[in-house]
């Protein structure tokens, strides 16, 4: 059985038997319920699958504090607003086509991300949560150009964070390049820095 194939790839919950424990933890229906909790398993979730798309009615999923290395298996989660993938070994952002048009805020904090590519198309985000990861320069920043809804941003402990940090201008940059940002780690973005921004960017 698949089963025991699962377990020869060393210890590892399943989607499937996440969604099962998450059932008889809350006593419902996993497909019937909007917010979907699969965080911290142990052993952990290793991949996402398609057994995902069963959870139709999922406005809020909830997949942090795992080993989760690609995002996948989303199809059929059509009213999807809300995902958490925080604290897993996430590397690119993919496999979100599917949620494109519902997702409003993507928490993928504590992860392995170094490049943006695929943020374009995530055009209703206006809530990320991005801190600790590997973004290191601003070509790859600025794909948050192409987000015009976007209003919060968490992007502390990335390495252009810190070296921007240090030479005090990064939430400068950040205001003139996204300047309908709200909220920047926290404290609300002013019309100040959007000004020094705009001039500091060009």
């Amino acid at each position: 059985s698949t089963h025991d194939a699962t377990r020869g790839e060393g210890a590892m919950t399943s989607i499937k038997d996440a969604i099962k424990a998450f059932e008889a933890k809350n006593t419902l229906v996993a497909s019937e319920a909007e917010k979907v909790t699969l965080y911290g398993q142990l052993p952990p979730i290793v991949k996402m699958d398609n057994t995902l798309g069963t959870l139709k009615a999922c406005k809020h999923l909830a997949l942090s504090s795992n080993c989760i290395e690609k995002i996948t298996g989303l199809k059929g989660l059509d009213n999807l607003e809300v995902l958490s993938l925080g604290r897993n070994q996430i590397k690119k952002l993919e496999g979100l086509d599917d949620v494109a048009n519902t997702l409003r805020e993507l928490w993928i904090s504590y992860n392995l991300l170094d490049k943006l590519n695929g943020l374009e198309k995530l055009s209703n985000l206006v809530v990320v949560y991005m801190s600790n990861n590997l973004i290191a320069k601003w070509p790859e920043f600025d794909r948050f150009k192409d987000l015009a809804k976007l209003e919060e941003l968490l992007f502390v402990g990335n390495p252009l964070w810190e070296t921007h940090t240090k030479a005090e201008d990064f939430r400068l940059n950040v205001a003139g390049r996204i300047p309908w940002l709200k909220k920047l780690d926290g404290v609300p973005v002013d019309d100040d820095e959007k000004e020094r921004g705009k001039a500091l960017v060009g």
